[in-house]
Formats: C-alpha cells, structure tokens, sequence
C-alpha cells in the first residue's frame, strides 16, 4: 500500500469526529444528527459509522450561502500537484481520497441533505497562483488539499475570503495563516520530537554523526533547518550536518554515498520523495556502505520502498496513523480501505490520503455545526469558527489524538521499520509498557519549540478575518 509523498518533509499530521447532540469534538463521541436509512451497504461499506465515531453525512435541508460559490452542490477542492512533470501523480493520493468520501457521504445524503461536489485542480508544482484563481472562482472550501509552494496561495486566499481544512501545509505563511484549519497540525515553529527520543535512547552512539540529505529548493531547505534544529534541541545528535541535492534530480548519486562514506556517516535522514532516496540507497549498495541508521519522516512508509532487497531493509519511518498493515487491529483504518475500495477502487491508498480523509471528516462534522446555529444555512466562517472548537481530534480512530484549536502536532506515534522487504511495527509493541493506549507511544517531551526562523509567515496573515 502506497502512503505519502514529497516535501512535506515534516508533515505532522490530521483527522476529526461526528457531530454529537453535546456539541462534542473529540472524534469519538456519538452523534444525534439524521442518520441514512440504510446503515451497511450490500458489500459491508459502513454508513453509519466511521471507526468510533458515528458518521456527518446524512440527510437534511441545508442550502450554502449563495455569495460563496453556492448552489445545489457543496462544492470543495482537495487541490493536488499531480501534474508536476518531473513527478507525475504528485499528491495524488489527496484527491483519490477525497473521491472516496465524496462517495460514502453523497450515498447518506451527503451533508445536512446537500450532496458534495468535488472539483478537481491542479497546480502541478509551480501554478499555484492560476490555481487558487480557479477555486476562488468555483469552490466553496478548500478541504483535504496540500500544494507544495502553499505560501504562494497568498493574497489571493484571502482577497476571496477562502476557507481550508488542509491535510497538510509546508511553508511558514500557509502554516501560520488564518482561515485554515488541520486535522493535524504542523505548525513552522513547533516540532514533534518523540522518534528522535527513540533514537536518543536506543540508537546513542549511531546518532553522534548524522547527516541530513534534502532538496535544494527553500521549501526542503527549511524543512531541513528546522530539522536539524530539533534534533540539536532533543540532544545526543552531536554532529547534525546538511548536503543539498538537486530536487529536480542527479545523473548519479554515487558521489553523494561516497561522500557519506569518507565522512563516516552513521545515521542519516532524507528529506524528500519516497521513491527520490531509492538510487541513493542503490549507491550505497554499490559501494559496500551503510549508515547504521537511516530515519525518515512519515511520508518514507510507503510501498515504493518494500521488496527492495538489503539495501532498503532497516529504514524507519514515523507515523501518526494507524498502520495499514494493521486494519484488522484499528475499525478506522478497515473502514477507510473499504470505502476506497467500493468508491474508488483505482485510487492510490497512501498516508496523504489519510490526512485528506481526516479533514473532510473534520470538515462534514463542523458543517453540521454550523448548519445547527446559522439558519439551516452552511457559511464559510461558520463552518471554520466550529473546526477552531474542536480540542481533541483521532478521526474515529484514524490516527492518534490530536488538538486542531490549540494547532499542537501531536506527541504520540509509532516508528515503522522496513523488514524482510515489508514494513513492521518497530516501536512501540503492540500492549507493551511503552503502548500509552491504541498503539501509540506518548511522550511528555514529545514536541519542541525552534527559534530559528524557516520562511516569511507574514503574507498568510490577514488580520481582517475572524478565524
């Protein structure tokens, strides 16, 4: 199964809960609101619920406010990059997922009665100016999305007043912006730390010399930088140092394996694709060298890295989700494959998708919401004002718990490792002393406050709106 891509580098991540007669957020309780008819489809597709939580979509008499792109359809936006030349099918999994709950809701009724219409866009990596002129113009939210150059949304996003329920942000301007939410936060300045704890602990002397390998454009530089500074702040990383690659690709990384080599590199961390880091292991492989650790961000738990011989067996990856190889162990992460599985079927099934998945939950529940105290009708920042309550986030169970109000990532995780060619749960075994609950470990100092300054935050601000 294919999880997620690219620059997001840090990516920290997302989900939401049903709403409930209490005005409850935390993802788990049930809800009151109208239910379908049918509660499980003919092929076992749950309709009712999702995980824990009791399912947004249903029936109603809502209507969107018609100065926001309203109409018959709740029309929303999981923009993607997938037309980047370089790398076709960027983010792809955004989208596919969003198709899939677009399809699960719209059978209930879709949401409050108004069925959701999802429109595709594409900034393909370097449009994202042409492409926030498209959703202005057509969507009523943006939900479930994530573009690499985010900060480039700005002024448009706001000029139009546009709403976001993003599955992930990359730059300072998006990530500090007003008139978004995430399911899971990563905010610029606060980072979770909880896997380089591991390594801290269980990887001392391998951690002493470690190398950071990332793209040269500034969105994976900073991702980077801010890397290098947790690990500094976390400790036992004592010489952390940054070799550039070209993001746009290399005619042979032997020099890059051969350069960690002399320098007697003994852990080593990528910052970029999944599939980016593959000839470099294959040079590594070529000259007989290895660093003793090789730890990834959670976009690296991805299928392109299995059946890849020694060369890729021992890589770790960090993760917020619940595994995919564990379904049968986690409601949430069956509920999801079924209904990718009976709405879009050819659709990628990655990490990314997950955080799509979240939001539009997140999104659904804070729509009812608003549809409760707005006169039946479904407005932009009434809908946002709802998502800034919710404190306590899992989406039914998708993923660990997190604080989507507060804008906290998450202190709690699991560390998967690539083993025999498939990924394994690494850290923590499932019910062990280290298991804090749903196979997470949590740990008290589990994020970390930078002080280095990675991008300009200020064109996401505008302070003009109220959300």
């Amino acid at each position: 199964m294919r999880r997620f891509f690219v620059f997001v580098g840090a990516c920290t991540l997302v989900a939401i809960s049903a709403c409930s007669a209490s005005g409850s957020s935390d993802g788990s309780d049930s809800s009151s609101q109208s239910a379908p008819a049918a509660t499980t489809a003919d092929d076992g597709v749950d309709l009712a619920k999702f995980g824990s939580m009791d399912s947004p979509c249903g029936k109603g008499t809502a209507t969107v406010d018609p100065s926001q792109n309203g109409g018959p359809t709740l029309k929303v936006v999981a923009a993607t990059d997938k037309g980047f030349t370089l790398t076709p099918g960027l983010d792809i999994e955004l989208e596919d997922a969003a198709k899939g709950f677009v399809g699960w809701c719209n059978e209930q009724g879709g949401i409050q009665g108004v069925p959701l219409e999802l429109i595709e866009v594409d900034a393909a990596l370097f449009q994202v100016p042409a492409a926030i002129e498209k959703i202005c113009a057509s969507a009523f939210a943006m939900v479930g999305g994530g573009l690499v150059f985010d900060n480039q949304e700005f002024p448009r996003f706001h000029d139009c007043k546009m709403i976001d329920f993003a599955a992930y942000t990359v730059t300072a301007a998006k990530s500090g912006s007003n008139g978004k939410i995430q399911p899971i936060p990563n905010p610029a300045q606060i980072k979770p730390t909880s896997w380089l704890l591991y390594l801290k602990k269980n990887n001392a002397e391998d951690i002493k010399k470690t190398a950071i390998l990332t793209g040269n454009f500034e969105t994976t530089l900073n991702v980077a930088k801010g890397l290098q500074e947790t690990m500094e702040i976390v400790g036992g990383f004592d010489s952390i140092e940054i070799i550039e690659y070209n993001s746009a690709g290399e005619a042979s990384w032997t020099p890059f394996a051969q350069k960690l080599k002399d320098k007697a590199i003994t852990a080593m961390s990528f910052v970029g694709s999944p599939t980016g880091i593959i000839p470099l292991l294959k040079a590594m492989e070529e000259i007989g060298y290895k660093p003793n650790v090789i730890f990834n961000d959670g976009n690296f738990y991805d299928s392109s890295l299995e059946n890849l011989g020694p060369m890729s067996d021992g890589l770790i990856a960090r993760t917020v989700y619940s595994p995919f190889e564990e379904s049968d162990e986690f409601p949430a992460m069956s509920d999801f494959l079924a209904i990718m599985k009976k709405y879009n079927p050819g659709g990628k099934i990655a990490g990314l998708g997950l955080q799509s998945f979240s939001a539009y939950l997140m999104f659904a529940q804070s729509a009812n919401e608003c549809v409760k105290i707005n006169n039946g009708v479904i407005e932009r920042e009434c809908v946002l004002a709802q998502a800034k309550k919710i404190t306590s986030w899992n989406a039914g169970g998708l993923h660990t718990e997190t604080n989507p109000s507060a804008g906290d990532p998450p202190k709690c995780g699991t560390l998967m490792q690539l083993q025999g060619g498939k990924w394994t749960r690494l850290f923590p075994i499932l019910g062990s002393d280290d298991d804090n609950g749903n196979g997470w470990h949590c740990d008290e100092n589990g994020t970390v406050t930078l002080t280095g300054i990675y991008g300009d935050a200020s064109p996401g601000i505008d302070k003009s709106r109220p959300n």
